[in-house]
This record gives C-alpha cells, sequence and structure tokens, in this order.
C-alpha cells in the first residue's frame, strides 16, 4: 500500500515581475505577513512534499532545543534547505534572489487555512500557482547539491547543515 505524505502547507506564486531587489521583497513581506511563522522563500528550493517536511521537523527540533543559528523561524528553514550553517550563503539559495519568478509562500505553523495563502498573495501582488514541489522545478545546484537531483539527495542536504 503506498501512502502519500500530507501536503506541505506551502503555494507556490508567480510575482508580478522578476524579483530586482531581493532585499526589499523580503522587507516588504515581513512588513505585510501575518505573523513571523509565514515564509517567503525561492520557488525553485522544494524538491517535494517529504523533503519541506523533514526540513520543518528539523527546524522545530532545533527551535525546542534552543539550537537555531538563525534569529527568526524562516530564516532557519532557509538555512536548513540550503545544507548551510552559512546565513548569508543561505539566502542566496533558498531565498529570493534578482531574477526569481517564483516563489513559495510556507506556513511554518502548519496550522493556517487556504485563505491565508490567498491573503498573503494578495497583499503582495503574486498569482497562486497550481505547482506543487517537485523535481521538476527544483533547482539542486542552485542550492548547492552536487551530484544527481534527488529528493533522497535534497533531505541529506538538510541534514548537513548542522554538520558543517
Amino acid at each position: 500500500m503506498d501512502v502519500s505524505p500530507p501536503i506541505f502547507p506551502c503555494r507556490r506564486v508567480a510575482l508580478d515581475a522578476p524579483c530586482e531587489d531581493p532585499r526589499s521583497l523580503a522587507m516588504t513581506w515581513i512588513d505585510s505577513r501575518e505573523a513571523e511563522h509565514w515564509a517567503l522563500i525561492s520557488g525553485t528550493s522544494l524538491a517535494s512534499d517529504i523533503h519541506a517536511w523533514v526540513a520543518h521537523e528539523v527546524l522545530m527540533r532545533n527551535q525546542s532545543r534552543g539550537l537555531m543559528k538563525s534569529n527568526s523561524i524562516d530564516g532557519e528553514f532557509i538555512r536548513l534547505l540550503s545544507g548551510t550553517h552559512h546565513i548569508a550563503t543561505s539566502f542566496s539559495r533558498a531565498g529570493l534572489c534578482k531574477g526569481d519568478k517564483t516563489a513559495w509562500i510556507v506556513d511554518l505553523s502548519t496550522d493556517e487555512a487556504d485563505e491565508m495563502f490567498l491573503l498573503h498573495a494578495e497583499k503582495m501582488d503574486f498569482k497562486i500557482l497550481d505547482d506543487r514541489p517537485n523535481l521538476e522545478i527544483f533547482d539542486s545546484e542552485r542550492m548547492g547539491i552536487e551530484g544527481d537531483k534527488s529528493e533522497d539527495g535534497a533531505i541529506g542536504h538538510i541534514h548537513l547543515a548542522d554538520l558543517r
């Protein structure tokens, strides 16, 4: 019996224009989001729902143990996906960069309703897409993963974040 994982609470969005100023976009996001558990990450940073759930689980473990390297839960999630302990490197991998046309809106509380994704997308003039995390849109090279593009490689990369 093949059981699918639960859908990770994220929605892929199209930006209204290619990102020109990632820092400004990030600040606008932070100022407009409803709570700090809302994250905005690169539209090519999730390989699968399982990949996202593993990053979330490690985030929750690090937070409960007081082991987060980032000052925020969204920053820690980005750092873990990026497989690094360097915060600046993590934002160039899993954060928004100049030229990006898509992003993921992520609910790190895992408790929000679909309407909240729509509210955040509308506030930012984003269009919600039907995409789900998958290897076709995952950019393993940008994420710093060497070798074949795979879900297992993406998951292993999360665990490297605290080993290096």
